[in-house]
């Protein structure tokens, strides 16, 4: 590996040599020790030899009745000659980015997002007085939280929560004022209630009194853990009922599925590359998948230079393209139901059973009715309407 390297930066030419009895010329080099790094014998008479530059000397010195003419160039000689006829925009090439790293390092706007107008002028203020202004040099990720610090420490009665974010050349300042909270607070108490129409599947009550059993069914607002402490028919007591109620909740919904088939699925193979952006088109360095999937994150830019440096995250993709029968459409459309649902219920939450009702065949698509039977949370509560007198008696 080092030495493909070390051979890679090697300067060589390329020699085109025409003569008769050629292979005399070639054995002639040989026993001279002079290093033949490639040959081709495109005829009898001519041959293509790459050789060291330290033996092209040698090699003239060689060449009696032989004609020799350099036809190629490689490694360093290949290098240097390129640079010199790209010399301009490699130029070009290094102002642009050197412009672009000073600029990219120049704040241009300072962003405080407040609704009022009185705190964002405050705050720009106090920044600037910390450095923090427009057409400074950005200061580190250390320097802004110490000077987020001493602001919060300065106005502690004021600021509540406080976050100076670098978005490029600007800074974003977001701000929270702090909030005195109410000296009176309010003491609730509710009952546990159905949110919904349901079959009661699980009951759990922490405080209160059960009064609706599983494989109950209850219909919206109707009380599940009462708040009131009956006994013997008589209120004895009123707490802020507390529990979870599931039950079996019933959806229908409506799909449509295409039956051309369309689907990109990843390989788990990922590649990052450096891209460098210019105008609209885009220059990198490395080969790269057929199908794709790219996230970039910019590295260097600037609105005021039409060039930018790019990281690319490039993800390989299997692209699937088919047109599916009724069955196939029907599996996709009743598929693609059960991830919506999915996506609408919560933690503990689960579809029990699914059926589809009806099937609609159209000439591009499938449109079918699918029943779900669902295992949902149904808590809700309601405020337990008491007298005052009697709210002091119960929480004494």
């Amino acid at each position: 590996m080092k030495n493909s390297f070390i051979n890679f930066f090697r300067s060589k030419i390329k020699l085109k040599v025409e003569g008769k009895h050629i292979e005399r010329f070639i054995r002639k080099l040989a026993t001279n020790n002079i290093e033949l790094l490639n040959i081709s014998y495109p005829s009898r008479n001519i041959v293509f030899i790459t050789i060291k530059k330290d033996d092209y000397d040698k090699v003239m010195r060689l060449k009696s009745i032989y004609e020799i003419d350099v036809v190629g160039a490689g490694g360093l000689v290949k290098i240097r000659s390129v640079l010199r006829s790209n010399q301009i925009l490699i130029l070009f090439v290094i102002i642009g980015i050197s412009l672009l790293i000073l600029l990219s390092n120049i704040i241009f706007k300072i962003e405080v997002i407040h609704t009022s107008s009185q705190v964002r002028e405050f705050l720009t203020n106090e920044l600037k007085s910390y450095g923090l202004d427009i057409y400074s040099v950005k200061k580190s990720f250390k320097q802004i939280e110490k000077i987020k610090n001493k602001i919060l420490d300065k106005y502690p009665d004021k600021i509540e929560w406080l976050e100076i974010e670098t978005v490029g050349t600007k800074y974003v300042v977001r701000v929270e004022l702090r909030k005195i909270p109410d000296k009176k607070e309010i003491n609730t108490i509710r009952n546990i209630v159905a949110k919904k129409d349901a079959l009661i599947k699980k009951v759990t009550a922490t405080k209160g009194m059960i009064v609706k059993n599983i494989n109950s069914y209850v219909k919206k607002g109707d009380i599940i853990i009462s708040g009131n402490i009956s006994l013997n028919e008589e209120i004895k007591g009123s707490v802020d009922a507390t529990g979870d109620v599931f039950g079996e909740v019933w959806y229908t919904t409506t799909v449509e599925y295409p039956f051309r088939y369309y689907e990109e699925k990843t390989t788990g193979n990922k590649k990052n590359i450096i891209s460098v952006k210019f105008l609209n088109k885009s220059f990198d360095f490395f080969s790269k998948f057929k199908d794709k999937k790219i996230t970039t994150k910019t590295i260097l830019e600037n609105k005021l230079l039409p060039i930018k440096i790019v990281k690319e995250k490039q993800e390989e993709l299997i692209i699937i393209d088919q047109f599916l029968t009724e069955e196939e459409a029907i599996d996709k459309a009743l598929l693609l139901a059960k991830e919506k649902m999915n996506k609408n219920l919560k933690k503990d939450e689960y579809i029990i059973s699914d059926k589809v009702l009806k099937t609609d065949i159209k000439q591009d698509k499938i449109v079918i009715d699918v029943f779900f039977s669902i295992y949902e949370n149904i808590t809700d509560y309601k405020d337990i309407i008491i007298e005052e007198d009697k709210l002091e008696d119960n929480t004494r």
